[in-house]
């Protein structure tokens, strides 16, 4: 018999800002992503901060343009928000060009998840149409888009 102890995961909850705000205590052992427009979150900045957060909005520029690091540009009316990966550096892989390319041809937004720091979102994953990218995976011979 095998037993694992300490090894759980902790269960993911999806919740936005201000329900996280009054009762914090009830999320101490769960994995919380924090949603939330991305008018909310340019708006209420200094609440998101440090936080794991998921945002759907649509991108006008993917690239490393005047930056140190590839990043995607959510922008919705006069809100925008960098969205970065120093896992890609200067070129991304190709499955997430592929995935920005489909969604800027058919002008629909992406979501993306990660943690919001004063330069930006660190990206950890992004999405579009039931496909998932994550930037820290490298890309290879045996790397493909996974439905989820």
């Amino acid at each position: 018999m095998i037993l694992f102890s300490g090894c759980t995961f902790k269960k993911q909850v999806r919740v936005d800002i201000d329900k996280f705000i009054q009762d914090q205590a009830s999320y101490i052992n769960k994995n919380v992503v924090i949603t939330g427009t991305l008018e909310d979150i340019v708006s209420r900045y200094h609440l998101y901060l440090g936080k794991t957060i998921e945002v759907s909005a649509p991108f006008t520029y993917y690239g490393s343009e005047k930056f140190w690091t590839w990043y995607i540009r959510l922008q919705k009316d006069e809100n925008t928000l960098r969205c970065f990966s120093h896992h890609y550096r200067i070129k991304p892989a190709n499955e997430a060009t592929n995935l920005l390319l489909r969604a800027k041809n058919k002008k629909e937004p992406i979501t993306v998840l990660g943690v919001l720091y004063r330069e930006g979102l660190d990206i950890a994953e992004f999405s579009y149409d039931g496909f998932k990218v994550r930037p820290y995976i490298s890309e290879g011979r045996y790397k493909y888009y996974l439905r989820w």
